[in-house]
């Protein structure tokens, strides 16, 4: 497909990485860049990482000077094999533990299932393989030039994100909904009902099957329904914990139901599923306080949905601030004020500030680092209260990424 081409591969993240030895396996001739300005004249063919914005003013002028440009992921679409079907997960949050869980059952099912993307390892490096099925996690920036469809597109909700990349959160939306935008004709998307984004973005588009809809697969009164018959007790789930992982579930439920896989054992396949770490991920228990880390939370709706998750501790003290996106606080703000006697903020550089100002009358203690955060709260908390990291912003001040931040809480708890 390249050959004979002179590439350039702009980026040394992991993708880069996979990238360049998918070009020194095919024995490609090959330039590696990095950095936010490159010149590109003269070459044919431009692989690009995930992190390098499409908004760059170089990876603008190189598009409009003609150089061809590809993804790891659709190197990958363009050379799989016909048969393999095709499952991507997308979404602002939640698309981790859906796409891991989908493949974690249709593993147990007896499947043959490749899984990665934005999770694992990057989709070039699976490139001559095939399987029964493949699920993809992408994120906003690997659907954003996304050339080639899967047969299933699911889209979990979009909430305002990654507006450094997008240049607006509008576009933002957009390069996710690309994934459900380039579908040929019968290929299903399948959606949030109850994500008025999602909803107001997609409302002209076809084969669409929705989850979180009393008509489909749905949660009701302690149940995972399918429309009036009951699928799951969900008093039974307690790996997933919060609402927001049993909308995960059903989103996974219509997908198995697509797909035609029976649901017979469905409830231990789900039980069997170890939740995926800096998602709610309890580590630990000390005098009867429980320390969670939730790191993986990036905007405030996920640090709203940590929050009902621990609706009945004692007390609640939130980690919560970081990298500032310009994204809206209010809607935590006001469940925090409905609660205020069971909750305290601990607010955390960058956006910590903003949300103290905010925060007019609410219990707020603001600190310079987690550290300090956890050392506060050890002398706050007591027996049947939880200290919470779900920051409801990226860490990128601070931290090399959220796995570090969490990594971060979690050793400051042993000090």
């Amino acid at each position: 497909m390249f050959k004979d081409k002179k590439i350039a591969i702009w980026g040394k993240g992991k993708e880069g990485e996979s990238l360049l030895k998918y070009c020194i396996n095919n024995e490609m001739q090959y330039t590696v860049f990095e950095g936010e300005n490159i010149d590109l004249t003269g070459f044919d063919v431009l692989f690009k990482s995930p992190g390098v914005s499409l908004y760059n003013d170089s990876l603008k002028k190189s598009l409009s000077d003609g150089i061809e440009l590809w993804s790891g992921t659709n190197i990958f679409m363009s050379q799989k094999n016909p048969s393999m079907k095709t499952i991507a997960i997308t979404g602002t949050k939640g698309k981790s533990t859906t796409s891991s869980l989908l493949a974690h059952i249709l593993k147990k099912k007896g499947f043959n299932v490749g899984f990665g993307g934005n999770i694992g390892k990057p989709l070039v490096d699976f490139v001559g393989q095939t399987f029964d099925f493949f699920v993809a996690e992408l994120s906003s920036y690997q659907s954003a030039d996304l050339k080639y469809p899967f047969d299933v597109s699911v889209i979990t909700n979009l909430y305002p994100e990654h507006i450094d990349w997008h240049k607006t959160h509008s576009r933002y939306y957009e390069d996710k909904l690309n994934l459900i935008r380039i579908r040929k004709a019968g290929q299903k998307a399948i959606l949030n009902k109850k994500n008025t984004e999602t909803l107001n973005r997609t409302k002209n588009e076809k084969d669409v099957i929705y989850f979180n809809d009393e008509s489909h697969i749905h949660l009701s009164d302690g149940y995972i329904m399918d429309g009036d018959n009951a699928l799951l007790n969900t008093s039974h789930i307690t790996n997933l914990k919060g609402v927001h992982n049993l909308e995960n579930i059903c989103a996974v439920l219509t997908v198995l139901k697509e797909l035609k896989i029976d649901l017979k054992n469905i409830e231990q396949e789900i039980a069997s599923f170890e939740a995926l770490p800096h998602r709610l991920q309890t580590v630990a228990s000390v005098g009867g306080v429980m320390y969670v880390d939730d790191s993986i939370s990036t905007t405030p709706e996920t640090s709203l949905a940590a929050l009902k998750a621990f609706s009945d501790a004692n007390h609640i003290y939130l980690l919560v601030g970081g990298y500032d996106r310009k994204q809206d606080y209010s809607v935590l703000l006001d469940y925090v004020r409905k609660n205020a006697e069971k909750i305290t903020l601990i607010a955390l550089p960058l956006t910590g500030s903003r949300i103290v100002q905010q925060a007019i009358g609410l219990k707020c203690i603001e600190v310079e680092s987690v550290s300090e955060a956890v050392l506060k709260t050890k002398t706050l908390s007591k027996s049947g209260d939880v200290v919470l990291l779900s920051p409801g912003a990226p860490s990128y001040h601070a931290y090399k990424n959220f796995e570090e931040r969490g990594n971060d809480f979690k050793n400051a708890i042993t000090v």
